[in-house]
């Protein structure tokens, strides 16, 4: 069974839902993950189990950005939380968590370093997706599950985990089409030019658009940043330009604020986002009637967690199912969005959506025995 893990942290500002290779966003947690390397304390095994039976398992997470953004922050904890639980299975798993802060030179130089300490595992969500092929290659000599996640990074060297970015935006743009119909005129805003997850997701709004008909009247780039997309939906609501929805690339609830902030009129569609604050904003909008017909996505961040569960059942020694890449020139495996919904069915997701910390974003991972039985022989 899937762990859908919802409201755990609680965050301070208002932010975009950080995604996946997000650049920094504004919002800091309650609790502010340290830049400098920390390393959480090693579980302890059962009473019931011989120590002989218990393998110590050293883990490092290294991570382009976490302090300030909603989603790398929750992505860590998930991390923490699946090395915790695979004590069930005879793994102690020690954890340390180092942040570049979008610097290749500090990134390079904390992976050396992981290299030469002789951690087990080493997942990466990194700065850029090409760039780090010696310290794969050094790595992997030395005989580290080196797994890259989230961001893919381009090589068939390594495992590539990741949310299926593509059909976020393709179901995103297709509903869209159904609500305005064909013809409709749309604003696209994105994320991060020339970011891998950036460049999948696009595509699939792309193939959405063109299929459902709907017209770009204007397009931007938010960039991840929270302050930067409130910013442009300002300057747009206030250029007069005529449009009838909205695409974004997460961050809605800033699209929100925009519209609060200038007080215009709310457009015919607006999607999509999957944090806490934006579904309740949905809620209280929509709560006597459908007032702005949406959709809710989940970019899970927990596919950090899912990706710690691949190599720990590749350092007990179980090999991947033939034919189980996503893409097999990066072997990259995509892992699907398990949550959408819309005002038709948002009863159904009432409950999940009302406990969430308004920065939290929906998240779930699989456990050691789903990613065996899936993707493992």
């Amino acid at each position: 069974m899937k762990k859908y893990l919802y409201v755990l942290l609680i965050v301070c500002l208002v932010s975009v839902a950080a995604v996946a290779c997000s650049a920094p966003a504004t919002t800091a947690p309650a609790q502010e993950p340290a830049a400098e390397p920390t390393v959480a304390a090693p579980t302890t095994a059962p009473t019931t189990a011989p120590a002989a039976e218990v393998r110590n398992v050293k883990l490092a997470s290294h991570n382009a950005v976490i302090e300030g953004n909603a989603y790398r922050v929750r992505y860590e904890k998930d991390i923490q939380d699946a090395a915790k639980a695979a004590i069930d299975h005879g793994l102690n798993v020690s954890y340390a968590s180092f942040v570049s802060n979008w610097d290749p030179a500090t990134e390079s130089q904390q992976l050396e370093n992981s290299i030469n300490e002789g951690y087990d595992i080493i997942l990466v969500n990194p700065v850029a997706p090409t760039g780090l092929d010696p310290i794969i290659e050094k790595a992997l000599a030395a005989g580290i599950k080196y797994i890259n996640v989230d961001c893919e990074y381009y090589s068939d060297k390594i495992l590539n985990i990741a949310t299926d970015q593509y059909y976020l935006g393709y179901k995103t743009a297709t509903y869209a089409g159904e609500v305005l119909g064909k013809g409709a005129k749309v604003i696209m805003i994105a994320a991060l030019e020339g970011n891998a997850a950036n460049t999948d997701r696009q595509a699939g709004f792309e193939k959405g658009i063109e299929e459902q008909g709907l017209v770009v009247v204007g397009r931007y780039n938010h960039d991840w940043n929270s302050v930067k997309a409130q910013q442009i939906m300002t300057e747009i609501l206030n250029s007069g330009l005529q449009f009838d929805g909205i695409l974004v690339s997460q961050g809605a609830e800033n699209i929100l604020a925009a519209y609060d902030a200038v007080g215009a009129p709310y457009p015919k569609f607006l999607g999509f986002a999957d944090s806490g604050e934006f579904m309740q904003r949905m809620l209280k909008i929509n709560a006597e009637k459908e007032v702005l017909p949406y959709i809710v996505v989940s970019n899970p961040p927990g596919v950090g967690g899912s990706a710690l569960n691949f190599g720990l059942n590749m350092l007990l020694g179980k090999e991947l199912k033939d034919n189980v890449y996503s893409k097999p020139e990066y072997h990259s495996i995509y892992l699907p969005s398990k949550v959408w919904y819309t005002y038709d069915n948002q009863e159904e997701y009432r409950a999940m959506a009302e406990a969430m910390a308004p920065g939290d974003v929906i998240s779930y991972w699989l456990t050691i025995d789903e990613v065996a039985a899936q993707y493992f022989k």
